[in-house]
């Protein structure tokens, strides 16, 4: 199969490049990401090139620190609506796969507060450009969400990002591996939002999909639900039993509110519908859908936007 990227983060590259060097892009637009979600890798690719002949790597790695700049989309508000350094490493992993990308990032924790990042696959390995694009990306994200005095590792190099622009890296480095670490006195995490469950009003159903639809972007198990509303996961299990319920069919109702919102509204891609509510490939989106409404998504999307009086969710409120 052939590779495929996100347009958005083609996006992000050609920002940077309009603030620093324009004249890189003559005769380039910059690709829409509501119009499609996903182009040919070889685009960014051959982007890529172009940048590192010119500038070398400073400006790929630095492209993180445009994020302010980027086009608003809703993988990216997914990526940067994330609870914590692992959710988000989880879903850039998810999104790499998701896209096809030839080249993925395997990215583990290290203590006591970072990610050991590794670039791998394709019949190529990746580019020392291609790298240092994704572990630019890798390090903005981390300052956007929070994490504190975020920096890059390449070897024995720091790289904090006022460094970025003007750095040589040593002969021979393929930054194929590279760490991304912050201080570990960040924001306390967030306290689990179901103490006094017993004697909070409405369905525990209800309550669990409220939560699930806080970060429908994240891979969800029971377990870090439960936790969340701190009950055990048997517990979980036992008393959503006893209102007709399943983790995975609220799970599947919080989806579906956040898929016709998405089907209803911007012409947002298909593939990043499916991303952005959670989906571990475009296939379970499909199935998913279908299963709870007949209807493909692309078949709903046709109905909602010839008639819109079918308003986004109608179907998927609250019920007993």
């Amino acid at each position: 199969m052939d590779g495929f990227t996100s347009t958005g983060l083609v996006s992000l590259l050609v920002r940077a490049l309009e603030e620093v060097d324009p004249d890189l892009l003559r005769g380039a637009g910059r690709p829409d990401p509501m119009d499609q979600a996903i182009v040919p890798e070889a685009a960014k690719l051959d982007l890529v090139a172009r940048v590192m002949a010119r500038h070398g790597p400073g400006l790929l790695l630095a492209v993180g620190q445009y994020l302010r700049a980027a086009d608003e989309t809703p993988a990216l508000t997914v990526l940067l609506h994330s609870a914590d350094p692992d959710v988000l490493a989880g879903k850039w992993m998810r999104l790499e796969r998701y896209h096809h990308a030839s080249h993925r990032t395997r990215i583990a924790p290290v203590a006591p507060a970072g990610w050991d990042c590794r670039r791998s696959g394709g019949e190529v390995p990746p580019s020392l450009g291609a790298n240092c694009l994704i572990a630019g990306l890798l390090l903005g994200l981390a300052g956007a969400v929070g994490l504190q005095d975020a920096r890059l590792e390449v070897g024995t190099q720091v790289l904090r990002p006022a460094d970025l622009r003007g750095v040589i890296l040593p002969s021979g480095e393929t930054l194929r591996r590279f760490r991304v670490r912050w201080s570990p006195e960040r924001v306390a995490e967030e306290p689990a939002r179901g103490e006094g469950v017993e004697a909070a009003g409405g369905a525990l159903s209800d309550r669990l999909a409220d939560l699930l639809a806080g970060d429908i972007g994240r891979s969800w198990r029971l377990g870090d639900a439960a936790a969340r509303l701190a009950l055990s996961g048997r517990s979980l299990q036992r008393r959503l039993n006893a209102e007709g319920r399943s983790f995975s069919s609220v799970l599947r109702r919080a989806r579906m509110r956040r898929a016709t919102e998405l089907l209803t509204g911007v012409d947002t891609g298909l593939a990043e519908i499916g991303y952005c509510c959670g989906y571990a490939d475009q296939a379970h989106f499909q199935r998913d859908f279908r299963r709870a409404t007949n209807l493909t998504p692309g078949a709903f999307r046709q109905i909602a936007h010839g008639n819109r009086q079918l308003h986004s969710g109608a179907s998927f409120g609250r019920t007993r």
